[in-house]
């Protein structure tokens, strides 16, 4: 182990607040000696590894609370060494006064994702698994759930390891050539190698290409709502959350800033964006609400242009959506106060936003807004959810991994196909190696461990 990692931590593991119980995990080579220190058990005995021990927390001779204490042997506990788990009662005081106990005993407060990193450092899990750990923590639908439950299984680290090692196998056949330079002697076959570069790149292309949807399910949807001013944007936002988060009026402007609200639909998340009026304008702050609008609209996987179907468009609203008209990003066109009558021509519509989906809504009558939910569905969330077993890629950082692969195997590919010496082709092989053994933990810096677990909660 690390000598940094030497120390004994502890932290509370449950979430800060009343409750029930609380959980205050204690990890390292002292954590056993420390309880002895502050636990007396009901039933006179020493603490056996994985059997639960009733008694009371002590400080001195004076009773804090009545726990539950669980001992857990290295290297069979989550962060691969001692562990004590104590539930206590959950308060705020208690569980406070508790770990200032501990700490007191010989433990230090515990850093965030700390026993995580614990539990990487000695081989307990690699660090996809790691962080997928954090994801499970912060999943708030079915879709982020299932992602990285698949990835805590290990089977992305699985699909990286294999390939890895078949580049370890072929990067040690070819240093021995190099040892044996003189003797013009081929230990990896070239064309092999060829074949077992263009398979690795046909993999590695398939875990590239399951990105949007792993994001998708980890992050979920950014939809912005907007449109001009006055046709229903902050209604329509209400009716979908169920709720009235924002304020509506008659007056024109009302909503000078970006307002946030998340939604799960079919176990996806949607961060909704209600914005500011697209118009025009020379007040100061509702013309800084404008760009925020445009700003959200151009950050959005989802765009829902909402327009008064029962006016003609202006000649403004038509320059308003030139403007924002970006072909790359889905688009759903919702026509709102259809209970007064329709009058916006689809056909400009079809122009000035082609590709867009176009419904017709009344946010006052509720009338459309089933068939807006169904194409929410069809639009956004057609194949979010990862199928029985499917592998997602979820995180930028395995992503621009696989991609520098990538890069290093094509390299080595045309390396073969120029009959480069085997120093060129080694040295591609050792950048793939480097950047798949980057994803999993096998080679990673300091500074990008130190992100990753900095994103933890404190007690994981």
């Amino acid at each position: 182990m690390f000598a940094r990692f030497s120390n004994t931590i502890a932290a509370v593991s449950t979430p800060r607040g009343k409750g029930g119980i609380a959980v205050i995990r204690i990890s390292g080579e002292d954590a056993a000696p420390i309880l002895r220190k502050i636990f007396t058990p009901a039933i006179k005995g020493t603490p056996k590894p994985r059997c639960a021990l009733h008694g009371w927390i002590i400080d001195g001779a004076e009773p804090v609370d009545e726990v539950i204490a669980l001992y857990f042997q290295s290297p069979k506990s989550y962060p691969g060494e001692d562990v004590v788990e104590i539930s206590c009662h959950g308060g705020l005081f208690i569980t406070e006064r508790i770990l200032e106990l501990i700490v007191r005993n010989g433990a230090r407060i515990a850093n965030p994702g700390e026993f995580s990193e614990r539990a990487y450092l000695n081989r307990r899990m690699d660090l996809a698994q790691a962080e997928a750990v954090a994801d499970l923590i912060q999943a708030e639908t079915e879709a982020a759930r299932r992602a990285a439950a698949y990835q805590l299984e290990g089977r992305l680290s699985e699909r990286i390891r294999v390939i890895r090692q078949e580049l370890i196998r072929l990067g040690a056949l070819l240093e021995l050539e190099l040892d044996f330079s003189d003797e013009d002697v081929e230990f990896a076959s070239r064309d092999e190698m060829g074949d077992l570069f263009h398979s690795a790149q046909k993999d590695l292309k398939s875990l590239l290409d399951s990105f949007n949807r792993g994001r998708v399910c980890r992050e979920g949807i950014r939809m912005a709502i907007i449109g001009p001013p006055n046709v229903g944007k902050s209604s329509l936002l209400n009716a979908l959350v169920e709720k009235e988060r924002a304020i509506v009026t008659d007056i024109p402007g009302t909503t000078r800033d970006v307002i946030e609200e998340r939604l799960d639909i079919e176990g996806v998340l949607f961060t909704i964006m209600d914005t500011a009026g697209l118009r025009e304008t020379m007040d100061p702050i509702e013309k800084e609400g404008v760009q925020r609008a445009e700003k959200s609209a151009q950050d959005a996987d989802l765009v829902l242009w909402v327009l008064d179907g029962s006016e003609p468009l202006s000649n403004e609203e038509k320059r308003m959506i030139n403007r924002l008209e970006e072909p790359t990003v889905k688009k759903i066109v919702v026509l709102n106060k259809m209970d007064l009558g329709i009058q916006v021509k689809q056909v400009i519509i079809q122009k000035l936003l082609p590709g867009s989906q176009i419904l017709r809504l009344s946010v006052t009558t509720e009338e459309g807004m089933v068939e807006l939910i169904e194409t929410l569905k069809k639009m956004a969330l057609s194949g979010a959810l990862p199928h029985e077993g499917e592998v997602l890629l979820t995180r930028e950082r395995h992503r621009d991994g696989i991609q520098r692969t990538m890069t290093h195997l094509q390299e080595a590919c045309q390396s073969i196909e120029k009959g480069m010496s085997q120093e060129f082709i080694a040295l591609d092989i050792r950048g793939a190696m480097d950047a798949l053994g980057e994803i999993i933990g096998e080679t990673t810096a300091e500074d990008i461990l130190n992100k990753i677990f900095s994103d933890f909660c404190i007690g994981k």
